[in-house]
């Protein structure tokens, strides 16, 4: 078993070598002169403390979650003295994608389950408000959930080696905070992922900074992962979906049927 995992790891290793990071963003350092900020709405937020300091477009702030100091996510407003939507965006820095197999991962969620947020994510090669909003969109949910969810955005289809743009928009009326944090862009991700979004299970993001996603469509799925020398990391049945977190590395889960390698940086 251990050779066999071996095996697999140093085959694994060489392909995920040729994986770039273009972009790895937790927010927690304060520097984000490269990003760029659009407020949409000019809207005033409502008399309340929770929303007064969170004008013009997202902010950065301590982690509503955490008692951590410098657990920073960032933060939006879309709860106004008016009936005004909010039209809120946060933008990467320019990234050039010169391979195929590109993805984005990130975290976000409604701060209130009671007031769920809109969130949509494109890309462009422009930073004009208006020029987004007619670029290639990737990602649309009008209720975010509210607890931190991984998600995973294949950018499928963009021009390559030119400078682009991510631009995430969050678009709720009337509502109240979301969140964002964790934002991971990668390229030249050739491995099995593919195999990892399949109509019957999933497991995302991946890569990924620590927790995943695992989604089945069979009832009482049995599921193992193994670090590289075959020792069982997490067992367990998946009943449609759970969130498990792992520490930095290459893994192995292994499923009914087939085996998939899981990236955790």
């Amino acid at each position: 078993m251990r050779n066999i995992f071996l095996f697999l790891f140093l085959f694994s290793f060489g392909l995920s070598l040729a994986q770039t990071e273009l972009l790895n963003q937790n927010f927690n350092n304060g520097n984000l002169t490269s990003w760029t900020f659009i407020d949409g709405d000019m809207a005033a937020p409502y008399n309340d403390p929770m929303v007064s300091n969170l004008i013009s477009s997202f902010h950065l702030v301590e982690d509503y979650d955490s008692l951590n100091v410098g657990d920073s996510i960032m933060a939006a407003n879309s709860w106004f003295n008016d009936t005004i939507a909010a039209n809120n965006f946060i933008i990467t820095p320019a990234l050039t994608f010169t391979n195929n197999g590109n993805y984005l991962n990130f975290q976000a969620k409604s701060l209130d389950g009671s007031y769920p947020e809109a969130l949509q994510v494109f890309c462009s090669q422009y930073l004009e408000k208006d020029s987004i909003l007619n670029s290639m969109l990737f990602f649309d949910t009008i209720a975010l959930p509210n607890l931190w969810t991984n998600f995973q955005v294949k950018l499928e289809g963009i021009p390559l080696n030119t400078p682009l743009y991510i631009a995430f928009r969050h678009y709720s009326n009337n509502r109240y905070i979301i969140a964002l944090d964790n934002v991971n862009v990668v390229t030249n991700n050739l491995t099995n992922k593919e195999k990892l979004n399949s109509n019957s299970f999933s497991v995302y993001p991946n890569p990924s900074n620590g927790y995943i996603n695992i989604e089945s469509s069979v009832n009482d799925e049995i599921v193992n992962i193994y670090n590289t020398m075959g020792k069982t990391v997490w067992s367990g049945i998946i009943d449609h979906k759970v969130l498990i977190y792992l520490a930095k590395g290459i893994y192995f889960l292994e499923n009914q049927e087939e085996t998939f390698k899981i990236i955790i940086q």
